[in-house]
């Protein structure tokens, strides 16, 4: 399958590639996520890059969140602070300019990051890793080098928007890649009423809890020997983690919409990067999709029940056989995506036994910094693409390269 792709860029998207990002430390950008929770989506797609300790925001591309989404989503007081944080880092350049001759070095330098760079202006959650001249420390950091990039987007389907009232889209993705180059997608069952709630809590929720888990990460996914964790208690221990985090967010939630848990449940896509293997699991409707050795490969079964039109989901009656996980060496492993079944319509073919060229080329053109998580949502927006029949399920992919 081969698609082409027309970008129409306005004169905010530029303006937003073209910024300068202000400057925030780690622990700064932490504290405003606390501080503004409706405002860590918004707050996400502002990221320029990361460098070390530092995170840069786009402050136009706050502009434009709030543009989109509301007050709500992005409240002046988040865009002034990010302000103050501008001025003070203006400020604070200019008393070392002042008071120390040795900062003229730093200063360059810091101009250097301000430059755009190809390897990171293009895309989001970029983690660049700077190279050390010391051959030890090189042998000690060289699992860590790999730069991983990840995109994701939704998009209703048309089916909801003809429905009256209309439906929210009730896909929900995610890609990170610092700490932890991961995944996740998850898709709210048609039947539950909210649905979009849940899935957006489990995606969201399984971001914060993945962080969480870096020594056990490192305990099963950065170990050299082979393990064979697709086998062992260990290995499920560390599946089942994800899914009863997965589980609680929605009791959690259920109690807050004094709903059912029922009411919130959705399928799950995920999967996690450490040094030597990656962990993938699936609960339900929707592919996983590797690029390995240059060739594009299926992870898991197609999440169907007894019947074709049966899928299983997150909920307090999960079965063990609804389960299906797997760890992977990542040696030679260049990508991988996760989509709802609404995505797959054009990606893969009903029983998976052919995936679409084109996911090869979002990973070479994400790799290459000309695919973003807006190119992500042309496509999945393209009437040209998804001509009906196609198009009427909601559509979610979230991958990395």
């Amino acid at each position: 399958m081969d698609f082409k792709f027309m970008s129409k860029k306005t004169k905010i998207a530029k303006k937003v590639k073209e910024e300068k990002g202000i400057r925030l430390t780690i622990e700064e950008f932490s504290e405003l996520q606390r501080k503004y929770p409706d405002s860590i989506e918004a707050l996400n797609h502002a990221i320029s890059s990361k460098r070390e300790k530092n995170i840069y925001i786009k402050l136009m591309e706050l502009h434009y969140q709030q543009t989109k989404s509301g007050n709500d989503a992005v409240p002046d007081a988040l865009i002034k602070e990010i302000k103050s944080k501008r001025e003070n880092n203006t400020l604070q350049k200019s008393k070392q300019g002042k008071n120390n001759v040795l900062v003229q070095k730093n200063d360059v330098e810091s101009v250097k990051d301000r430059l755009p760079n190809p390897k990171v202006d293009e895309a989001y959650n970029v983690n660049v890793v700077e190279d050390h001249n010391d051959e030890a420390s090189k042998k000690d950091r060289m699992p860590e080098q790999i730069e991983w990039r990840g995109i994701y987007a939704t998009t209703v389907g048309r089916s909801h928007l003809q429905s009256h009232p209309q439906v929210e889209c009730q896909d929900a993705a995610k890609a990170v890649s610092t700490p932890r180059a991961a995944i996740f997608v998850a898709d709210g069952a048609g039947s539950a009423r909210f649905s979009q709630f849940g899935s957006k809590a489990v995606v969201e929720g399984l971001g914060e809890f993945t962080n969480s888990m870096e020594s056990i990460h490192q305990q099963i996914l950065d170990q050299e020997q082979i393990l064979n964790c697709n086998e062992s208690n260990e290995g499920k221990e560390y599946a089942y983690r994800f899914i009863k985090s997965a589980i609680e967010t929605l009791r959690e939630l259920s109690k807050n919409k004094e709903c059912l848990v029922d009411d919130l449940k959705c399928t799950l896509l995920m999967a996690v990067f450490g040094k030597h293997y990656l962990f993938w699991l699936k609960v339900g409707d929707g592919f996983i999709v590797v690029e390995k050795d240059n060739k594009l490969e299926l992870l898991g079964s197609l999440g169907k029940g007894e019947f074709a039109n049966q899928t299983t989901f997150l909920s307090d009656r999960l079965k063990d056989e609804a389960i299906y996980y797997g760890f992977l060496p990542v040696q030679n492993v260049t990508g991988i995506a996760a989509f709802t079944d609404g995505a797959a319509e054009t990606l893969v073919s009903m029983d998976g036994s052919k995936i679409a060229g084109a996911l090869g080329r979002f990973f070479a053109q994400t790799r290459g910094g000309s695919f973003d998580n807006d190119s992500l949502l042309e496509f999945l927006e393209d009437e040209t693409v998804w001509a009906s029949p196609k198009g009427l399920d909601d559509r979610g992919i979230a991958l990395l390269a």
